[in-house]
């Protein structure tokens, strides 16, 4: 009993459970920031815009209605910040940059493995390889470079502690 209370309030599930809080807060932030701009933007620029020719030509709306010129002005601003983040998308496409340098940085993209993939070569890809490729000297310095790559990573003690925490998981 004791150790499950340690576990629970251990750094880790601490700094998880508030990594997933401010991810979730950064999700909505999206949605609630273009509501801000869009009500802030309509506040400020109603009154420059209320008897422009477009309320009163094409919306008929007259100027001392304003709830509905707000109301139509938001609108406005909404479909306008969603048409730039269309541009942003589709013909900037600053995104593919940052997903870039995003993968550039991750050392699990470039040369470290998941727990999951080392158990996987070590336990199944590697023991196929050498059942299959026992008269080929090809293969047989591949089977030797994953060796040494697996022997280097599982030198990092974070890094065996996983694998081990993997197994032990996966055998209870």
């Amino acid at each position: 009993m004791a150790t499950e209370s340690r576990e629970k309030a251990s750094p880790g599930r601490v700094k998880k459970g508030l990594m997933t809080y401010i991810w979730r807060i950064q999700q909505s932030q999206m949605l609630i920031s273009i509501l801000f701009w869009s009500l802030t933007l309509t506040g400020v620029f109603y009154q420059y815009v209320r008897e422009w020719w477009l309320f009163t030509e094409i919306f008929r709306i007259p100027p001392e209605n304003v709830g509905l010129g707000m109301t139509v002005l938001f609108i406005l601003v909404i479909v306008f910040i969603v048409l730039i983040g269309v541009v942003y998308d589709r013909v900037f496409r600053l995104w593919q940059e940052q997903s870039i340098v995003a993968v550039e940085r991750n050392p699990y993209s470039r040369f470290l493995l998941m727990p999951k993939e080392i158990l996987l070569w070590k336990r199944c890809q590697m023991r196929i390889l050498r059942e299959v490729a026992k008269d080929d000297p090809e293969a047989q310095r591949d089977i030797e470079f994953m060796d040494k790559w697996m022997d280097k990573l599982l030198e990092d003690p974070k890094i065996k502690k996983q694998v081990e925490d993997t197994e032990r998981t996966i055998m209870s």
